[in-house]
């Protein structure tokens, strides 16, 4: 099971952050409609394929998740510049909202304070 989301680099030239599936489900398949790719993003172990339209490998990587609070992405930064795809994976900051609380669900706020952007040029097939 995955969840499919659609990025149209024409409609958003400056980019787009994507909510990736990171619960019980986990991967997200980003199809970059007008470059012909796919990328699957793996939110819990940070695995990524990129792919064609037809499913074919094309190639994988891995980038380093989280080492605190949940220890996952739940979003994804979707830039595409020429024939480079950006993926922008946020780097996180944690505030502890304890006491004022009501339990686990909100004690703590999580908030983007930069992105480590991992760079694919689909022409030459390889990370930049």
């Amino acid at each position: 099971m995955e969840h499919n989301v659609v990025f149209d680099s024409i409609k958003c030239p400056n980019g787009e952050l994507i909510n990736l599936a990171s619960g019980f489900v986990s991967l997200t398949k980003v199809e970059f409609k007008n470059e012909n790719i796919v990328a699957l993003i793996e939110s819990k172990t940070g695995e990524i394929n990129f792919c064609d339209l037809q499913s074919n490998n094309l190639l994988s990587t891995k980038t380093e998740t989280p080492q605190s609070g949940d220890d996952k992405f739940s979003e994804v930064k979707c830039i595409v510049e020429g024939n480079q795809i950006k993926l922008g994976f946020p780097k996180y900051d944690y505030k502890d909202n304890y006491p004022n609380c009501d339990g686990e669900y909100d004690r703590w706020t999580k908030t983007i304070s930069g992105y480590d952007y991992l760079i694919y040029d689909f022409i030459e097939n390889c990370i930049v």
